[in-house]
């Protein structure tokens, strides 16, 4: 339901401003064959009921829209389109305030389903400018609001309703023809908020959901094919499709209630001091990042045996960027996850510390990796056949490993270095990759004494602290402060692994 959301919110958005290459002398039917033009790049089949010329404007009746994919159909009519020439060399966009989509495919698992879409949008302008190789459009509005309802499952209906809306909203389009069709956006919105709805009479479960995020700006740039021959995403990027999507909020929050069969409650709320989601993807490779940043959240209700738990973070994090297509040459790839600052509440705490012996300073998690790495199949084919069976579907070149770091109840890990990995070797580690070359520098602190605390609370055995004191002295040196330790690990040809200078086994 979620991708159908965005499929019909994006064709809503699209409609408000795709328009037409305009010059000092364009004519209203130019504009309208423009406007047919980008909406068949789109994938969209257009079709009306009339079009009457009156004066410099020229007036579309009934324009039918009509996207179909593999596994769904969305369709709706926008009552009337006004192209009006106004005379400076731009054309003046206006549209019906609202109008209806509605969308029937399959949900991944064989059943149908669909939902009507409602669009409303007032104070809405667009204006149109450039020339017909860089066309420019700017469209504002004091709102757009897209509400789903009448959803159904296999013709029957759902107790279920979402809305979806943005405030101040300004948008501009950036056209440049060709083969392949380059769009460059940007998108600015004072504020989205979106809630869902509904109940599921079967088990008498309910859910409530409620969210706005404040600020919202946005860039998007993309390439698509003129004659996009096919909905099969691998066969786009084929073509030369891509697309580049960068957004930041300043503030946002979320409530979630629900009850479940059995009459439980739970409760979940967040606030959060802004963030940031960049996604990107063409022939080659796929990147995603998503940023959090001053994160609280609460947890409550009748379904958790605690009034109330919470936690909250400084600064969360993820990115990825993986090739995608098989090739013969190693292709950059990076790997990365932090949370930072991350504290919980003293209820949580008490579960396994109720005397408040661990130190409660703020957690943190680190992996940062990144490298070269080749791709041995199409990532996106979705043919498992040539999928390798004995090893992984990427020969790892080198590896660098920019940080890595747990810090916890007093006691901190560190760690970073660099392999390289010669996959004409056979594979050793796990059967996934031969023994690298490289380095790999560790710390360690306050270990020991975070054991030592876990023992007296009953959490580790003794014996599990002798045998860490051990391995320490056998890994480690010691480091500048009392209970540190510092490892320096080198792999080196052959096989041989060495740490702090020693051959290892010792």
């Amino acid at each position: 339901m979620t991708s159908r959301i965005l499929t019909i919110t994006s064709i809503s958005a699209l409609t408000a401003f795709l328009a037409l290459p305009a010059l000092a002398d364009i004519t209203a039917e130019e504009a309208w064959k423009g406007w047919q033009e980008l909406g068949t790049a789109h994938g969209q089949t257009l079709s009306t009921g009339s079009q009457t010329r009156a004066g410099d404007t020229l007036t579309i009746t009934d324009l039918t829209i009509e996207v179909i994919n593999d596994d769904a159909k969305v369709a709706g009519v926008i009552p009337e389109v006004r192209f009006r020439e106004m005379g400076d060399g731009r054309v003046e966009v206006t549209m019906s305030n609202a109008y209806q989509f509605e969308m029937e495919g399959d949900n991944g698992e064989g059943d149908t389903v669909g939902a009507t879409f409602n669009v409303q949008q007032n104070g809405a302008t667009l204006i149109t400018s450039g020339t017909p190789e860089v066309m420019n459009h700017d469209y504002n509005a004091d709102n757009l609001r897209v509400g789903v309802v009448d959803v159904k499952t296999k013709g029957e209906p759902r107790d279920i309703a979402i809305d979806v809306n943005l405030s101040s909203l300004a948008m501009t389009y950036n056209v440049k023809p060709g083969d392949l069709m380059s769009f460059t956006s940007t998108f600015a919105s004072k504020a989205l908020t979106f809630s869902a709805k509904g109940t599921d009479e079967e088990n008498n479960s309910a859910f409530d959901v409620v969210g706005q995020s404040n600020n919202i700006a946005g860039v998007t740039t993309s390439a698509i094919p003129a004659e996009m021959t096919t909905n099969d995403i691998v066969s786009q990027l084929a073509q030369g499709m891509t697309s580049d999507l960068a957004l930041t909020y300043d503030s946002g929050n979320l409530t979630i209630n629900g009850k479940d069969e059995t009459g439980a409650t739970s409760n979940f709320t967040s606030q959060s001091n802004g963030g940031s989601l960049k996604v990107a993807i063409d022939k080659d490779r796929m990147s995603y990042g998503i940023l959090g940043k001053g994160v609280e959240m609460k947890v409550s209700g009748s379904s958790i045996p605690f009034p109330e738990l919470a936690a909250a973070y400084d600064e969360q994090a993820v990115n990825l960027t993986v090739p995608i297509s098989k090739s013969d040459e190693a292709k950059d790839f990076l790997i990365e996850t932090r949370l930072e600052g991350l504290t919980v509440s003293d209820v949580i705490w008490g579960m396994i510390d109720s005397g408040a012996t661990l130190p409660r300073d703020p957690a943190t998690l680190i992996v940062s990796l990144k490298g070269k790495a080749k791709p041995l199949i199409d990532m996106l084919a979705g043919n498992t056949e040539n999928m390798p069976q004995d090893r992984p579907p990427f020969e790892v070149e080198t590896l660098d490993i920019e940080a890595l770091q747990l810090t916890v109840a007093g006691a901190e890990f560190k760690g970073n270095g660099a392999l390289a990995f010669d996959n004409s070797q056979p594979p050793v580690l796990g059967n996934v990759a031969p023994m690298p070359t490289g380095k790999l520098n560790l710390s360690l602190v306050g270990a020991t004494t975070l054991l030592g605390k876990l023992q007296a609370l009953g959490l580790v055995q003794q014996d599990m602290v002798m045998t860490f004191g051990m391995m320490a002295a056998m890994l480690g040196k010691p480091g500048a402060e009392p209970d540190s330790y510092t490892s320096e690990v080198e792999f080196v040809e052959g096989g041989k692994i060495t740490v702090n200078g020693a051959p290892m086994p010792f």
